[in-house]
């Protein structure tokens, strides 16, 4: 039996959530939602109406109480009547009468379509798509500000996890160094591709085609992409910035990141503290690194405070870990569970009209190095692709440098040659300026 909080077991209507895709995260929402007293899934959207009602089927629900709709109305007549719907048109289920919107196409345009729409017509919004966040997030969350509702991270995903860990820090008194989450990562792996990236995760075919894996997903989480995303949210959504460009990603032990992730000064690689990284599971030559901490996430502390110093160091060694001269700590949590949490967003905003994270400054920003000479002509192709790779750098830098942020690379053409390894300027490319996150992103830096 599941203890569920009164603020969802005595609500005289459940939680109406409308999912838009019904891809790796967002049926794995709709499995654990269907299981919650006080929320339902009431709708999905999906272009591909068969994956969307399979989703209900996984999660659960009986084929009678599915109803596959074609319109606003439709779709707002069977979420009144108590109905699972689903629909190809994840504008409508934006501005349908659900409570929350959860966005997980994963496609930075609608992402920032269907949120916009959303918190148009104040509902709710938990923003599974993270590359549409760093673009437009802080336009986004300020609207929903005033519209009244939240506009949220999706916990369970590293970006949120790691705002809940910045925030326990901050509110018990200690100073954070640095947050970051663990990746696989060595630096050639910058310019693969999709065409050997299971070769390099060391999947085989069967494998991959049992669990469906996409390419280009897989490959931006090695050439760095991914990384530099997830930890621009996490800038964005703590103030704590990239120290270097590209961030310094080390390989270490979970016990070895206070050693490394530390200013100079004490012996680590940091400029300054107060920054966002990301440690490598492998070390330079390839080799895995026993106890790391791939897939999850971590911040490394300091206090002035040697008393508190003391006390923290004899209470090491289960989990938290003290660097050698006892000054600096990490905190951790070893696993992340996308879409499965999920649902305490859900109730967050519904309930309380509270975020599990949310960008309120434009602190990074994620530009785009060529992985190879582009030459004029050339169609720029996005994360996990072909063309370019993703890199973290402070906001203020890419403005100052004209760099384009990297979502906005998707499609478009160059018309000067760009160097491999050069940061794509807008003197590059010809960008699609009739996009939807392009607008939006012009009035954000207007603003």
């Amino acid at each position: 039996m599941l203890n569920i909080p009164p603020q969802l077991q005595d609500r005289d209507e459940p939680i109406d959530v409308g999912v838009i895709g019904s891809g790796l995260f967002g049926t794995k929402l709709i499995d654990q939602i269907e299981r919650v007293t006080g929320m339902r899934t009431a709708a999905i959207a999906d272009i591909d109406l068969d994956k969307a009602a399979q989703a209900y089927a996984e999660a659960g629900v009986s084929t009678d109480g599915v109803v596959e709709t074609t319109g606003l109305t439709e779709l707002n007549t069977a979420i009144a009547d108590g109905q699972h719907a689903v629909i190809a048109d994840g504008p409508a289920l934006a501005r349908s009468d659900v409570d929350v919107v959860v966005e997980s196409t994963g496609i930075p345009e609608f992402g920032a379509r269907h949120a916009y729409t959303a918190i148009m017509e104040e509902t709710h919004v938990v923003m599974v798509n993270v590359e549409a966040d760093t673009v437009v997030g802080p336009t986004l969350a300020e609207l929903a500000d005033k519209a009244g509702v939240t506009y949220s991270m999706a916990y369970g995903d590293q970006p949120s996890l790691l705002a809940e860990l910045y925030d326990w820090a901050q509110t018990i008194g200690l100073d954070v160094v640095a947050a970051g989450k663990g990746n696989p990562f060595m630096e050639e792996y910058r310019y693969g591709t999709p065409d050997d990236v299971f070769d390099r995760w060391g999947f085989d075919e069967e494998f991959v085609e049992e669990h469906d894996l996409n390419p280009w997903m897989y490959n931006s989480f090695l050439d760095g992409t991914k990384v530099a995303v997830e930890m621009c949210a996490v800038a964005n959504a703590t103030g704590l910035t990239p120290d270097v460009q590209g961030m310094h990603l080390p390989d270490a032990s979970i016990e070895e990141i206070p050693e490394k992730l530390r200013p100079k000064e004490d012996g680590g690689v940091l400029n300054e503290a107060g920054v966002v990284d990301t440690v490598s599971s492998l070390r330079p030559d390839g080799t895995e690194i026993e106890d790391d901490i791939s897939f999850g996430v971590f911040i490394v502390t300091t206090t002035p405070n040697e008393r508190v110093q003391e006390y923290l160091e004899q209470n090491s060694g289960s989990g938290m870990y003290v660097a050698n001269d006892g000054k600096y700590q990490i905190f951790h949590r070893p696993y992340h569970l996308p879409g499965t949490e999920t649902a305490v967003s859900v109730a967050n905003a519904a309930i309380r009209n509270e975020p599990t994270g949310v960008p309120r400054d434009r602190v990074g920003e994620v530009v785009g190095g060529a992985k190879r000479t582009l030459e004029p002509g050339d169609e720029l192709d996005g994360g996990g692709g072909y063309t370019v790779y993703g890199l973290l750098e402070k906001a203020e830098v890419a403005e100052e440098q004209n760099h384009v942020p990297f979502e906005l690379l998707d499609g478009a053409e160059v018309v000067s040659e760009i160097e491999q390894d050069d940061i794509v300027t807008y003197d590059d490319v010809q960008l699609d300026e009739d996009s939807f996150i392009y607008r939006l992103r012009r009035l954000q830096d207007a603003a």
